[in-house]
């Protein structure tokens, strides 16, 4: 006589078939959680509501035992490279949606506007702070309960960084791992997603790249452009200046920490403005490692936003959720 098969083989197979891994799909579930509860009628239901908050998926779509399993409808504005389709990076998209709709639910329900105008928000900024570095940015989008987290593992295609609404509220999510410098713009440009309106219902922005991707597009211009004037209070391509003759990495972090001490600027933003314009981002990658202090982004991401973050607005589950799609560990 044949072994019955678990209700939750048959779950995972149906959520691999809309593209979400069976190793991927189990971290879904909480550490208690034993598969004989979906044995169960009221079990199995469970289980299904376990999946269905951690990836977006519509409820009644998975509860039904045939049928493509369908992920929740929404906007969606995919920013993707050359050779990437939409399909590519969905499940990462929906799996970061639902991931950062959890977030915002362990926050203050009242959101501040983001700024339309860039220079506004860094003046806000720099009454604070001494320029407007990843760290300060992090706090004033906690202050503005807008939550920023950083997860790294995604079901698809990695994205760099995607905008989430929901009922007129919004959270950042990022992915791409870097320094402080590199997760600074790559927020930035997130907020500014946010501030030019790009987003008019619920749903996503998901950008697979930041800086070259969908060159032609004019939201990720407007956001790019925010995102410069924002952490240098204008519009500015660093060079290396009539007489200034940069080989080194320590060289380049000496000029641009004089420049950033100057002008108010974080100085890894300055070094990869400076990698960019200039096409030496070997050079840039040197001169990073000169700056003191946290070298890892998605750490300083992450501590901002469990610390900002208030526990007893979620379950036990929720808040595991969170830590395990984040990888945080206090």
């Amino acid at each position: 006589m044949a072994t019955p098969t678990n209700p939750i083989q048959s779950l995972l197979t149906r959520l691999g078939s809309a593209g979400v891994p069976a190793g991927f799909a189990r971290m879904a579930l909480p550490g208690w959680w034993d598969h004989e509860i979906a044995q169960s009628k009221s079990g199995l239901q469970q289980a299904q509501m376990y999946f269905a908050r951690a990836f977006h998926i519509d409820l009644v779509s998975l509860a039904q035992a045939n049928g493509p399993v369908l992920f929740q409808e929404t906007q969606r504005k995919f920013k993707l490279s050359r050779n990437v389709a939409e399909s590519d990076v969905t499940v990462s998209a929906h799996f970061a949606s639902a991931i950062a709709n959890l977030a915002m639910a362990g926050v203050g329900a009242e959101q501040a506007a983001v700024p339309k105008d860039p220079v506004e928000l860094r003046t806000a900024i720099l009454t604070e702070h001494s320029c407007v570095s990843l760290a300060a940015l992090l706090a004033w989008c906690s202050a503005a309960n807008i939550p920023v987290l950083h997860i790294h593992k995604l079901p698809g295609k990695k994205m760099t960084g995607l905008v989430v609404r929901e009922d007129g509220r919004f959270a950042i999510v990022l992915s791409k791992k870097g320094t402080p410098a590199h997760l600074l713009f790559y927020l930035a440009h997130e907020l500014g997603h946010i501030a030019n309106g790009h987003l008019q219902g619920n749903g996503f922005v998901a950008d697979e790249k930041i800086g070259g991707a969908d060159a032609g597009d004019a939201d990720e211009k407007e956001a790019d452009a925010y995102a410069i004037r924002l952490l240098n209070g204008r519009a500015v391509s660093y060079g290396p200046g009539a007489s200034s003759n940069i080989r080194s990495g320590v060289a380049l972090y000496k000029a641009a920490l004089a420049k950033a001490n100057q002008e108010r600027n974080d100085v890894g933003h300055i070094i990869l403005n400076y990698g960019n314009s200039q096409q030496t981002h070997a050079l840039a990658s040197m001169a990073i490692k000169s700056i003191p202090g946290e070298a890892d982004g998605i750490k300083v991401v992450n501590n901002a936003f469990f610390q900002s973050l208030d526990a007893g607005k979620l379950s036990d589950d929720q808040f595991e959720l969170l830590k395990t799609a984040t990888g945080y560990s206090a």
